[in-house]
């Protein structure tokens, strides 16, 4: 028969007191740093909350407001190295790590490095797009920096197809592992001395540490002091590099940036089309033009040798009737109408003339025969001369003077015998 073991009964609160005072002063706990992945990163009130994630396993943790400044910047998805303080969250009977140190590891570890060289160059103005050179309108010869593999590959077999045009300097590099940069940046330099338009850097893909080469301070540099436009043309994560950032084009691969050059040779030839068409028309609107004003030249000239004929002939007319005119036939015809108009003229004066004198004349007979003294004499009077003076009035011719009677016949000699005054 068994015995019973008495129960013990214990209230939440003290049960939950227990087991956040086991976790919090367990040896075996402190001073234990935590490895893990980043997940449901979160910012409230200052705090930031997240949790360590491997596999299927899940640790709270929490930074207080006073920690995170201490901290370095991180993400959802980053390998870090956490430690702290364990306890338990008795409002949700859960335990949680309080961190106050956290550590990026592997590619977390990279990334902060590269953030760092960012904002770093950023400051000096590296990436500054008034810095960038511009790309040739229309390379023909470019400088391929890049290692021998798919990338180079893509690129050339590209290039062959849509800009057969471009001669190619391929300059062989290693573009992985120690010292990778250091070679990039010298075959940079190298291309930098050849007299081309452009230098391609390429890769082809690879994981966020195979292409780390292309996130460091060499590589930027010796992009920056390039004598030539630098296009990169790497296989990409989802971030770009501080390679892509210094460079003065970006291609998403090999290939497109290839396929770059193609574009130019493309906008080139649809340009050339459009120039092509454009002069076409420009001729055929030209001949078109020249026609017509053809057809109106012609249609003026002739019109204008018309005028010109026809003044002519009127002008030979003129000269026919001014010829005609002149000749002696027609010169002693005109004098003889001449001088027949000017007789009919003349007898006109002459009778216009003559008539009004002849009328006068007549008055003027008229009145020299009624003052006529010869007519008185004809109805029996005489004429009494004294001394060949006319005799007017008795008394001018003395008694006993001889006088002279003259008669409508004759003259009769006589002396004054008397007189009488009245």
């Amino acid at each position: 028969m068994s015995v019973e073991t008495p129960r013990r009964v214990e209230g939440v609160s003290r049960v939950v007191a227990y087991i956040a005072r086991l976790i919090g002063e367990s040896k075996a706990l402190r001073g234990v740093a935590v490895r893990g992945e980043v997940s449901g990163l979160s910012n409230k009130n200052g705090r930031l909350y997240f949790d360590l994630k491997e596999g299927n396993d899940v640790l709270n943790c929490v930074v207080w407001s006073n920690a995170v400044a201490k901290l370095p910047a991180f993400n959802n998805g980053d390998e870090v190295i956490v430690s702290g303080d364990f306890g338990a969250y008795a409002a949700r009977s859960a335990y949680q790590l309080s961190v106050t140190a956290l550590e990026l590891t592997g590619i977390g570890k990279l990334y902060a490095r590269v953030e760092a060289l960012r904002k770093r160059l950023l400051a000096e103005g590296l990436f500054e797009a008034a810095r960038k050179r511009p790309m040739p309108s229309f390379p023909q010869r470019v400088a391929l920096v890049s290692a021998r593999g798919h990338g180079a590959e893509d690129f050339l077999t590209t290039m062959a197809k849509r800009a057969p045009h471009i001669a190619i300097d391929f300059i062989e590099t290693r573009v992985q592992g120690v010292g990778a940069a250091i070679d990039i940046a010298d075959a940079i330099d190298r291309a930098s001395s050849l007299p081309v338009d452009v230098i391609v850097l390429a890769r082809g893909g690879g994981s966020y540490e195979d292409l780390f080469a292309f996130n460091e301070e060499p590589v930027v540099r010796a992009i920056v002091r390039a004598k030539h436009p630098v296009l990169t043309a790497i296989a990409h994560t989802a971030n770009l590099h501080l390679a892509d950032a210094a460079a003065d084009r970006v291609a998403e691969t090999p290939s497109n940036g290839a396929q770059y050059f193609g574009e130019i040779r493309d906008a080139y030839a649809r340009r050339l089309e459009a120039l092509d068409e454009r002069l076409n028309r420009a001729l055929k609107e030209k001949q078109r033009a020249r026609a017509q004003r053809y057809d109106y030249a012609s249609v003026a000239l002739i019109r204008i040798a018309r005028e010109f004929v026809e003044h002519k002939r009127q002008r030979l007319l003129m000269i026919e009737r001014r010829l005609t005119a002149q000749t002696p036939v027609a010169r002693l015809t005109a004098r003889e109408r001449r001088v027949a108009e000017l007789q009919g003229r003349l007898r006109a004066l002459a009778r216009g003339y003559t008539v009004p004198l002849l009328g006068r004349t007549q008055v003027l007979n008229t009145l020299l025969d009624l003052h006529d003294p010869q007519r008185p004499l004809e109805r029996g009077f005489a004429m009494i001369f004294h001394d060949g003076s006319l005799v007017r009035d008795a008394r001018s011719v003395p008694i006993g003077s001889l006088i002279e009677a003259r008669l409508q016949r004759g003259t009769l000699t006589g002396r004054v015998e008397g007189r009488s005054d009245e």
